[in-house]
C-alpha cells in the first residue's frame, strides 16, 4: 500500500508569558517578535494541515492542532506533533512520499526541530537530502529544478490553478487572525494550501487528466 502525505504548517511567534522565552526576547521590536514565527528555535507550530492518500485514495484530510468540540486551536504543540507522527506510522521511505511546498527548508525542518525541542520522537527518520524527489517531494524545488524560489500563489497561477491565497489571507496574517480569534479562517487557509500543493504535485507528475 503506497502512502502520500501532503502537508502544510502554520506557525506563531513564541508565547510571551513563558519566562524563559521572555528573557531570550529581550527588547525586540514588535516586527522582530512577529518574525520569530519563522524561527523553529523560538516560534511554535499552531497547526498542521494534512491530506493522506493510501493507494491513491484519500484516507485522511484535516487540520491537526484543534479541539474537535470547539474547532479552536488548543496550542498544545506536543499533542499536535504526536498526532502528526502517529499519522505517518508505517511510512516507508523507499515507497511513500511526503509532499509539500518549500517543505525541506521550512515545514519539515520546523516540524523536526520542534519535535526535538518538545521531546516528541518522530515515527520515521526524515531525509533532508537535496536534488531528489524521494521520499520528500518538494514542489517548489521540483518545478524550478533547484534553481530559484517561487511562491505557492505564483506557481498556482502559472499552472492555471486556483490560488490558495483567497480573502487576502496569507501566512503573514496568521498571527493577527489568531489574536482576533478567527481560528476557522486559519484552518481553511491551511487546508487550501494543502489542496493547492496536491494539485500542483499532480501537474508536476503529469497526472492531472
Amino acid at each position: 500500500m503506497t502512502m502520500k502525505v501532503y502537508l502544510d504548517i502554520e506557525t506563531l511567534p513564541p508565547d510571551r508569558s513563558d519566562a524563559v522565552i521572555s528573557e531570550q526576547l529581550g527588547s525586540c521590536t514588535e516586527e522582530e517578535f512577529r518574525q520569530l514565527s519563522l524561527n523553529p528555535h523560538l516560534g511554535r507550530i499552531l497547526c498542521i494541515g494534512v491530506i493522506v492518500e493510501r493507494d491513491h485514495r484519500i484516507s485522511h484530510r484535516g487540520v491537526l492542532g484543534r479541539n474537535r468540540e470547539t474547532g479552536c486551536f488548543h496550542l498544545d504543540e506536543e499533542r499536535t506533533l504526536r498526532s502528526f507522527w502517529s499519522l505517518l506510522r508505517g511510512f516507508e521511505p523507499r515507497r511513500d512520499l511526503l509532499v509539500g511546498f518549500n517543505l525541506l527548508d521550512f515545514d519539515l525542518h520546523f516540524i523536526c526541530t520542534r519535535s526535538i525541542i518538545r521531546r516528541v520522537k518522530p515515527s520515521l527518520t526524515v531525509c533532508f537530502a537535496r536534488y531528489r524527489a524521494q521520499p520528500v517531494f518538494d514542489c517548489m524545488w521540483e518545478f524550478t529544478h533547484w534553481r530559484h524560489r517561487i511562491k505557492l500563489d505564483d506557481l498556482a497561477r502559472v499552472l492555471g490553478l486556483e490560488s490558495p491565497k483567497q480573502d487576502e489571507i496569507d501566512g503573514s496574517r496568521v498571527y493577527d487572525l489568531f489574536v482576533e480569534g478567527r481560528h476557522q479562517e486559519i484552518a481553511d487557509y491551511c487546508m487550501r494550501d494543502c489542496e493547492s500543493t496536491r494539485a500542483i504535485y499532480q501537474r508536476l507528475i503529469f497526472n492531472d487528466t
